[in-house]
């Protein structure tokens, strides 16, 4: 049996290693351990995952809010936003950055994630920031951290996968990462701040005129909505995040084709194609998991695991340490997804045997995966702004995108040190939740 379980994880690894699809690498693997264990019978155990995980009714979401995204950034909702908060806020030191630093989070709150956030944000902020004299890596680190923020304030797509692996409520994974997100939001803004302050380039910038705020409250209002329409349901538990999910596409198309009028009745097929892709990357990507996690069960090794740390005295914040060191090497390496469902289905059983609070530990595992998007030689968001400053026509490479990004990474990890020393952080919100 041991043999089996090394063999199907160093295949995996291997696989990986070569640069095979993580789907594919994941799927093999879980083939490879089901194969030695019954046989021909791993081909009805694959069909019977993959139907069950297709079936199930909170995954559904995740293809919901990816579509929301395509939505927010084809109605120009992020532009609103940051005009919004632009208006009221460029006066101040770092005005125009902490403005794009909200624009991130109010996003953040709408469709859960965080490339397609950056590269939105990117594509507007970039120009304005250089205008007033934030230097060129500032800008861009500015944007590639803000966008990290999708997948940490609710919705967030790998709470959703989580949810699914552990049975936990979703919606309470979800408003567990509303305090570190604001916390985040803050400590990120009070940098952007101090940062711009020191700026040798720096402008005074002249404070919007009553009528500039009042037209971009009358504009930005719409979408500010939004989050308000997610946030309140799950909260008092009269909506389950899929239902959220399709109010929010159908409030998010209502807005941008009758308030906005930025999207046309015809450009609703284009929309849905250009979706589709990412829908079926994550779906395939979530199968292969369940599939890889199907046979880390059945084969004994998360188990075995556990054992090994428990039957040598290891106290849970050594297992918590340890995992979370994993994940940040691993960040080097993989995008976030990847790595919660390769990691979750091996470390479960241990957060069962050591009676880790799930919800605690799944805000920890999150901003993991957020220092992963902004963790060279993987990160999708360092990735993602760079193409849209060259886009732009503005000289931009990685070592300019990494040098304005390594400052947040840190921050981040600041984020998850306070979650792990204070975790009524991620706790207390859904503790006080209904249902």
């Amino acid at each position: 049996m041991e043999y089996i379980e090394i063999s199907a994880a160093i295949l995996m690894v291997f696989l990986l290693f070569i640069g095979t699809p993580v789907t594919i690498a994941l799927g093999v693997a879980g083939m490879t351990g089901l194969y030695a264990l019954t046989g021909s019978g791993a081909l009805t155990a694959a069909a019977k995952v993959t139907f069950d995980t297709m079936n199930d009714f909170v995954l559904l979401a995740v293809p919901l809010f990816i579509l929301m995204g395509t939505v927010l950034s084809k109605g120009g909702v992020g532009e609103k936003l940051y005009k919004l908060f632009d208006a009221f806020l460029r006066q101040i030191p770092g005005g125009v950055g902490i403005a794009t630093i909200f624009t991130c989070a109010v996003l953040a709150a709408m469709c859960g994630t965080s490339v397609a956030i950056a590269a939105m944000v990117g594509s507007f902020a970039i120009a304005n920031l250089m205008k007033y004299g934030y230097s060129f890596h500032l800008a861009l680190g500015i944007c590639v951290a803000g966008g990290a923020l999708g997948i940490l304030i609710p919705p967030s797509v790998p709470m959703i996968v989580f949810s699914a692996f552990t049975q936990e409520s979703a919606g309470k994974l979800f408003m567990a990462g509303i305090v570190p997100g604001v916390l985040a939001v803050i400590i990120f803004s009070i940098y952007v701040a101090l940062t711009y302050y020191r700026q040798p380039d720096r402008k005074r910038v002249s404070p919007a005129t009553w009528g500039e705020r009042r037209d971009a409250l009358k504009d930005g209002i719409w979408a500010a909505l939004i989050p308000v329409g997610i946030m309140v349901p799950l909260y008092i538990g009269i909506a389950t995040p899929t239902e959220i999910a399709a109010i929010g596409v159908v409030w998010s198309l209502f807005v941008s084709i009758f308030i906005y009028r930025t999207i046309k009745f015809k450009d609703i097929l284009p929309i849905l194609q250009e979706s589709l892709s990412g829908i079926v990357m994550i779906t395939f990507i979530i199968c292969g998991a369940m599939l890889f996690g199907n046979a880390v069960t059945q084969l004994g090794l998360g188990r075995q695991i556990s054992e090994f740390f428990m039957s040598n005295g290891f106290p849970s914040w050594i297992f918590i340490i340890i995992t979370m060191f994993i994940m940040l090497l691993m960040g080097c390496f993989l995008e976030g997804a990847s790595i919660m469902l390769i990691v979750l289905p091996v470390i479960l059983p241990s957060l069962i045997g050591y009676q880790i609070n799930l919800i605690w530990y799944a805000v920890l595992m999150v901003i993991n995966i957020e220092v992963a998007l902004l963790t060279p030689p993987v990160g999708l968001n360092i990735y993602a702004v760079d193409g849209v400053a060259k886009g732009l026509g503005y000289p931009s490479n990685l070592g300019i995108v990494i040098r304005g990004s390594w400052p947040f990474m840190v921050l981040y990890v600041l984020v998850m040190l306070s979650t792990i020393f204070f975790p009524a952080l991620a706790t207390w919100i859904p503790s006080q939740m209904l249902k």
